[in-house]
């Protein structure tokens, strides 16, 4: 009958296994909560840049008016000046 021959270095070789798969499961729930992290980072960031330019074009507006009635008020006085006296 042959001799059965014992491989000492499986059991470590499982063990090795089973340590790098757990290593790995942690390093990709590290990568989801950083994801998740990056994502509601990202989302502040457009919401902040959507509110500045909602700002902004609020401010184009009110400026737009003010020259509006600045440039009226310029030609009617422009008009009184140039407009011949009776």
């Amino acid at each position: 009958m042959a001799e059965q021959i014992k491989i000492p270095t499986i059991p470590a070789l499982d063990k090795i296994l089973a340590e790098q798969a757990a290593r790995f499961e942690t390093a990709v729930a590290e990568a989801a909560k950083l994801q998740s992290k990056g994502v509601a980072q990202f989302t502040e960031l457009v919401e902040k840049a959507t509110k500045v330019a909602q700002e902004q074009i609020a401010f184009a507006e009110q400026l737009g008016g003010e020259w509006r009635k600045m440039v009226l008020a310029a030609s009617r006085s422009a008009a009184e000046v140039f407009a011949p006296k009776a």
